[in-house]
Formats: C-alpha cells, structure tokens, sequence
C-alpha cells in the first residue's frame, strides 16, 4: 500500500513556474529534450525516476518519454499527458496519434506528452540504449521447470485446452516467483501515477492535465485518487471501474480481476445491440439482417462442435469470440463482423461451403494481450487462490455474459495465486474531491469498458462530469461532438451537458 515516505513526498506542495526547452530538476527528476530520430515531428527524453518511490535515493530506472510541442507556445496552458490503455501498452508511442484525434485546437496550447509506465520497453524514438524502462522479464533459471508453451487459443474450450492453459499459467508464475527481474515489484498503476507527478513538477506545470483511454481510466482515477488537489483538467475515456479492477465489491471478490470488470458484458451487450440494428436497418445495409442473431448463435453451436472453415484457415470457437470482439473494437469494423457472420451462416447451413474472404480480414485484426498485463493487473489487484478460480470466474460471468464473459474472465487466469505483489499499489479510498471536475466519457455500447464503469467513477468522484456517447467501439475520441465536448473543457474549462451521438450509423 501506499508508503509513509511517499505520502509525505505527495503531500509536498509545488509551485513551479512554467520553462521553456529543457526542464528544470525537481525532486532529483530533469528532463532533456531533444529531437526524436525517428518521428522528427516530437521530441524525446530518457527519463530517470526512483526504481522505488519509498526510497527515492535509491537505484533508477529510466522512461522513454515523447512530446509533441504545442504549436502556440506563446499561449500554451501546459502539459498535457497521455495513457493508451492496456496494461502493457507503450504511451510514448501514442503521443502522436493523440494529438491527431485530440485535434489542432488542443495541441495549439499544450504538449502532448506519453511516457512509457514501467516495465515497457519500447523500439522506436530511442534516446538511450535498451529504449528506456527495461521490460518485465521472467526467466527460466537453474532447477526451474520444464518450459511449458502458451496456448494459442484465446482461451480454454476442451479438456486438453483446459489442462494446457493452467500448465501455462503454472508455468509462468513460477517464473515470475523466481526468475523475474526487480522491476516486476514495482509495477502498479500508482508507481506509473508518481513517476507522472515527478515529471509533471520537473516539466514546471503548476497543475495536472490527462488523457486517458481505457486502463488509462484508472491511472487518471489513481492521479486523482492520490493527487486531487493537482488536477488541472482530466479526461477518461472507456472507463474501468477502480473498485473492482483493484479489489472488487462485495462477493465479487471471489472472481478474477478480468471477470468482475465486466468487460465480457460489455461485449455481449454490444454484439446483441448491433445484431438488433443489422435486423432493423435491413439486408440493404447489412448483409446478415434477418434473424441476424440466430445466425450467430448457430455458428457459435456449430464452432463448438468443430472449427469453422475459411480461406485463412480453421476458426476454432475461442478464436471466433475473440475474432468478434477484436472487430468490435472500431465502429468502422462491425459491417465487415456481419459480413463474416453472415458468411458463416451460409458456409453451416450449406456443408462443404467455405466461409470466404470476411473471416480473412478480421483474423489478421487480431491482437495478442501485451506481455506486461500481469506484471501489473496481477501485481496490483486482489484475486482468489483456488485452483479452480478461472472455471469458476468464467461461469459466473458467463451467466450474463455468454461466450465473452468466459473469454474475458481467462485473460487474467495467471492472477490466481500471482506470486509477485507491486509494493507500492493503490486500491483506494476512490471517493475524491478534485480541484478540477474530471469529465467522464463512455461509449453506450463499449465491448471492452461499458458504460457501467464511467457511471461508478462518476459516482465516486462527485465533481465530475459524465458525458455518454451513443456509438459502438472501444473509446469516443474522434467522434466530433466529443472533440467539441473536449476543445471546450481543455481550453475554456466548460463541463458539457447532456450526451452525444456518432457521426455515422452503425451501418451506413
């Protein structure tokens, strides 16, 4: 929990002046920027904090850190820094895709800053040999355990997947237990959150301004959590509940970290909804309409008799949940999802027809969990012990949440029993009164973060303000009634009222 030194550090009051070029030294921490070799557009730093923010004198480990110069330095209001999410994703490349969505208004008057949280270690925009924080690596020493292979399959469907994937998950954890790195102890959302407010001080920003999308929903919740009398302006978007990402409410806590974050219903709720809209709109606009949702229980029923086969290859049924829900990511993908159901249908209704070229543009979409996610969800947050607890995680939410419920819950399957415990976790109290109302921005059909986790951070932080936004995908920004909503908080300090819809339909 959080350290007596580091609270008397955070209780340390900064008034620093605003500088120019390179950053003057606050708390030990200096900046230099200096021109990125590979995006010229930003500059870059290596940044060297405390490897343990109780003993700030102790060893360091250095960030790699981008910065898009506000293109009015004359007026520029501040820093403003940026999380993509995760855990496990390199911010400092994200700055520049930020600030094309955040818009030229905004980075008129601020830097765009994304500084890699610990345990990443990036490739590009190196100031430094090794690129920065040296990522979390748990490796096989003397008298460790024959190397077990991670599954390929998203997660456990048959009895072999089943004992193959908590091999693994045995596996690594005992890795972890013997063969990690130091970094591994030192991982949490709030060691990130003060390297942050050390940079912020060191870059002379009088106040805290955020972007965060995602997991990056609870760094500004943890920001503002440890810090609210700092924030200037702060804005999170796809938000992930705090209090069941770090210990869970009630008897949620008996379930895994992934399973009570209720992604997986996120998920169901918008696959459901967009099969409802393929229907209404019609086969004009969408090709699966027509009892769309019995087109694509049959195909589930069919994937978990056999894999469905494609042009690309088999699709298993873990693979076609995970297929799906990585095509609900973007609003843009959802025609190309019917498409491929559609095709599907066709391909088990009439057998010896393969499903054709949809299912090829969606498996080359997919993604793989970012190998630094259990150095910090599984170092940070409470989770049972029992063997049993991913079976059980998934058919709990399975309840309400079929399919994407079980897939979410095995993605934080290795946090049963994690043997590696970040010293330096944040997990509450959640309830604050910041100096700046956050606004709080949701997606109403989200399939990673619903709308439920932007609703419990707004009742938890009083002051803030809860913008809904009636669209599908992971994140509102780029939406332009959002872009306005954020122009006006960020520049003029106006919380919006009301909601906002998308710029197109789900199926144009």
């Amino acid at each position: 929990m959080f350290n007596r030194s580091v609270a008397a550090l955070a209780a340390v009051t900064v008034a620093a002046v605003a500088l120019p070029g390179a950053a003057a030294a606050q708390d030990g921490v200096r900046v230099r920027w200096q021109r990125c070799p590979d995006d010229t557009v930003l500059q870059c730093a290596a940044i060297a904090v405390p490897l343990d923010h109780s003993r700030p004198g102790g060893p360091t480990i250095a960030l790699r850190a981008t910065k898009l110069p506000a293109t009015d330095q004359r007026h520029k209001i501040g820093t403003l820094f940026v999380n993509n999410g995760g855990p496990g994703g390199a911010v400092a490349d994200f700055t520049l895709v930020a600030g094309d969505l955040l818009g030229k208004r905004v980075t008129a008057r601020y830097d765009i800053a994304g500084l890699d949280p610990r345990g990443i270690g990036g490739t590009r925009n190196c100031v430094t040999k090794g690129c920065g924080s040296e990522p979390v690596t748990c490796t096989a020493g003397r008298g460790a355990p024959a190397e077990v292979a991670k599954p390929e399959e998203p997660f456990p469907h048959t009895a072999d997947d089943l004992r193959a994937r908590l091999a693994y998950d045995d596996y690594l954890r005992t890795l972890c237990a013997r063969g990690a790195n130091p970094i591994i102890r030192h991982m949490s959302t709030a060691d990130t959150v003060r390297d942050l407010e050390l940079v912020r001080r060191a870059v002379g920003d009088r106040a805290f301004s955020f972007y965060g999308l995602s997991y990056g929903s609870v760094v500004g919740a943890t920001y503002a959590a440890l810090y609210p009398d700092r924030v200037r302006n702060m804005i999170v978007d796809g938000v992930v509940d705090p209090v069941q990402w770090s210990t869970g409410r009630g008897k949620d806590s008996q379930y895994l970290v992934t399973a009570r974050v209720n992604s997986g219903d996120g998920a169901w709720e918008a696959l459901t909804s967009a099969l409802s809209e393929c229907d209404r709109v019609g086969p004009t606009r969408c090709v699966a309409a027509g009892s769309a949702r019995e087109k694509w229980d049959t195909i589930v029923r069919r994937a978990k008799e056999a894999p469905l086969q494609t042009p690309a290859g088999p699709v298993s049924y873990p693979l076609l949940i995970g297929t799906a829900h990585t095509a609900m990511l973007s609003a843009e993908t959802y025609p190309i999802l019917m498409n491929a159901i559609e095709e599907a249908y066709q391909a088990t209704s009439n057998r010896g027809v393969r499903a054709s070229s949809a299912w090829s543009l969606l498996k080359d979409k997919t993604r793989q969990i970012s190998p630094g996610f259990e150095g910090v969800a599984c170092g940070e947050t409470d989770n049972p012990t029992d063997r049993d607890a991913a079976v059980r995680s998934a058919a709990w939410a399975g309840r309400t949440a079929p399919d994407f419920g079980p897939m979410w819950s095995w993605v934080g399957s290795a946090c049963r029993a994690w043997p590696v415990r970040s010293a330096g976790a944040y997990q509450g109290p959640w309830q604050k009164w910041t100096s700046a109302p956050l606004l709080i921005v949701n997606n109403t059909h989200d399939p990673s973060t619903p709308i439920s986790g932007a609703r419990a951070l707004h009742r938890l932080m009083p002051n803030s303000a809860l913008l809904p936004v009636a669209n599908y995908g992971h994140g509102a920004v780029g939406i332009s009634c959002v872009g306005k909503a954020y122009e006006r908080y960020l520049l003029d300090g106006a919380l919006p009222s009301g909601s906002c819809e998308a710029d197109t339909p789900l199926f144009p």
